[in-house]
Parts: structure tokens; sequence; C-alpha cells
């Protein structure tokens, strides 16, 4: 904070000022006031989320059964890619491996790999979606 203050007196002309060292206070005074009303705005929504957390039952059985269906749908969508595409798809999302190295052990360039995704990544949201 004493940094700030510094900072806002360089950008300031300070002859125009009877006291500087009034000034310097005054400018140490409005620093904690926004200090003070940034920690209370962070604090109301902290307590805002942590309020609407314990409002949902993170294992409620309906949420568990419906991820249950929604992960079966797209392990059976990805089985459903066709091979080059399906393997490119889960090098690149599950293992977390680069679109340069997967291009690399295929023997493709990166442009290749990213329609690989790209077409991958279309086919499950309408797989998953629910949409043809």
């Amino acid at each position: 904070m004493t940094q700030e203050v510094f900072i806002r007196l360089a950008q300031t002309e300070t002859e125009n000022f009877d006291s500087t060292e009034a000034f310097i206070f005054r400018i140490a005074t409005n620093l904690l006031r926004d200090r003070s009303r940034r920690d209370r705005v962070r604090d109301a929504y902290r307590q805002s989320v942590e309020q609407e957390d314990t409002e949902v039952d993170p294992l409620d059985p309906h949420r568990v059964a419906a991820a249950r269906e929604t992960i079966g749908k797209l392990w059976a969508a990805i089985q459903a890619l066709p091979e080059p595409t399906q393997q490119i798809f889960i090098l690149y999302r599950v293992e977390n491996m680069d679109k340069q190295t997967i291009a690399d052990n295929f023997g493709y360039n990166v442009r290749t790999v990213e329609k690989h995704i790209s077409r991958a990544l279309v086919f499950l949201a309408r797989r998953v979606g629910g949409r043809p």
C-alpha cells in the first residue's frame, strides 16, 4: 500500500498544495477506504456463494443417476467415432497430449489433428445433446 501512495504522489503535481504531508495522508486514507470497500464486496460475494452451495445437495441421487447416464452416452458416442478420430480425441482430451505430439505420432500435420478433434466434438455434442 505504501507503494500505491508513492505512485499516486508521483502522478500528481505537489507544488499546488499547501501541505504535502496532508496530501499524503489523504491519499493513504482514500486507499484504506477503497481497500475496505473492496474487501466488503468480496466478503459479501463469498458469503452469497457459500449460501447457494448449502442449498444444493452434491450427492443428490437424481443428479448422480443423470450424470451416470450422461457419461454412459458420452462413452458410447466416443466408441462410435471412426478409429483415427477416436484415438486422436482420447489422446488430446483424456491424456492431455499436445496436438504437435499427436500429429507426429500419426504422421499428420497439426491442422489435420485439429480437424479430427473438431469433428469429434461436433459428433459428441450431437449424440450426447440428443440431436441426431
